[in-house]
């Protein structure tokens, strides 16, 4: 998964992998792009659930989905990158921002 987390931080960030260590000074995502990865991911898991037969509740999808944004915005600070909310507009060192 958390291999998943940083490939999509990447993506998100427009970056190749090993370019990463030339925007570390600005390692910002903005929210909500973290929130559309995770739907797409979390809709994934459920679209491999339903073709298993597994059937949730609408209650138990809407927390599940939320606890998966939880824990994907945790993974991407634990690889280093700030999630900042919409409206805030980073603070990046030099003119590099790869929150665009």
């Amino acid at each position: 998964m958390r291999r998943i987390t940083i490939a999509i931080a990447c993506a998100m960030l427009s970056l190749p992998a090993a370019g990463r260590a030339s925007a570390a000074d600005c390692r910002h995502i903005m929210e909500s792009n973290v929130k559309i990865a995770s739907m797409q991911h979390y809709s994934a898991i459920l679209a491999s659930a339903a073709r298993k037969g597994w059937n949730y509740a609408p209650a138990a999808i809407d927390s599940g989905a939320k606890r998966h944004f939880e824990e994907m915005k945790l993974q991407l600070l634990d690889a280093g990158f700030a999630v900042v909310p919409v409206g805030t507009r980073p603070q990046c060192s030099g003119s590099e921002v790869a929150s665009k």
